[in-house]
């Protein structure tokens, strides 16, 4: 009987090993079809009409016409489910194209003492969140419609860290509010959303928001809720003068939950012929 029992354990452990194994690489696997969809992009010769305030900013950030279509981008950041959870380090890379608006992003990290993997992603006007724990186990995430929503807004907000992506994106509109704030505003299959962004007297951007982005909410769903981030540390990279580190919260009744804040550590722009498809 200990014998059969034991043989059972074993079987079971060598099933589980082997459905983790295969759901972590079909993971990756989903990783690297966004990429290739998103690097498969075919740029547009249609410029955007910037506001002077927007170009300028564009311009001494480093930015140029018909620049390189893929910017691969690598973050340290701290991450937090909930105002009172744990923060979460993580190393993520990303993919961010420069004339459409799409991004990938991907990254590792702990939940407790367990590894995790997150993708974070909009690609052909579409938006997927996804947590695997191991690679593998779903955690939390969804797509749709509000997902869609959101991730276009995550695009948006980190154009001031992709000035290409100002002077080269033709399918964003552009809005002057005033002297010190303009807004941005992207449309897909799932309807249009828009960001603000705040100027400094230097005519750098300093700060984000959004009125509506859909937040995911305990027992599924997601609720529409402001959204703000900040900007800072302006660093030369390579030919590029970008703000390296960022932080973005929820601003809920009791005050701003920031829930990310994070550091650029590298930064490079690719052509796409010179990606590596393998």
């Amino acid at each position: 009987m200990m014998i059969v029992l034991s043989a059972l354990i074993v079987a079971v452990a060598v099933a589980a090993f082997v459905y983790l194994r295969y759901s972590a690489a079909r993971f990756d696997g989903d990783v690297q079809r966004l990429r290739l969809e998103l690097f498969a992009h075919i740029p547009s010769d249609a410029k955007p009409s910037l506001p002077d305030t927007v170009r300028n900013f564009a311009l001494k950030a480093g930015g140029q016409l018909g620049a390189p279509t893929i910017i691969h981008a690598r973050h340290k950041a701290t991450l937090m489910s909930k105002a009172d959870g744990e923060e979460m380090p993580l190393l993520a890379d990303q993919w961010t194209h420069t004339s459409v608006s799409g991004l990938v992003w991907y990254a590792q990290a702990r939940m407790g003492v367990f590894p995790v993997a997150v993708l974070d992603a909009y690609v052909q006007e579409k938006g997927i969140l996804a947590v695997r724990l191991f690679g593998a186990l779903p955690v939390s995430g969804g797509t749709g419609p509000d997902f869609d929503k959101g991730e276009m807004m995550r695009y948006l907000s980190e154009l001031p860290v992709y000035p290409d992506a100002i002077l080269n994106n033709a399918s964003l509109e552009w809005r002057e509010l005033d002297e010190n704030t303009v807004e941005v505003t992207g449309t897909g299959v799932s309807g249009s959303a828009t960001v603000r962004f705040y100027f400094d007297e230097a005519g750098d951007i300093v700060r984000m928001e959004a009125d509506d982005r859909p937040m995911t909410i305990e027992g599924g769903g997601t609720k529409p809720t402001p959204w703000h981030g900040f900007y800072g540390n302006y660093q030369n990279v390579g030919r590029y003068r970008i703000p390296t580190y960022g932080e973005v919260g929820w601003l809920l009744p009791d005050g701003l939950f920031t829930y990310w804040h994070g550091t650029v550590v590298s930064y490079e722009p690719l052509e796409v012929p010179a990606i590596d498809r393998g």
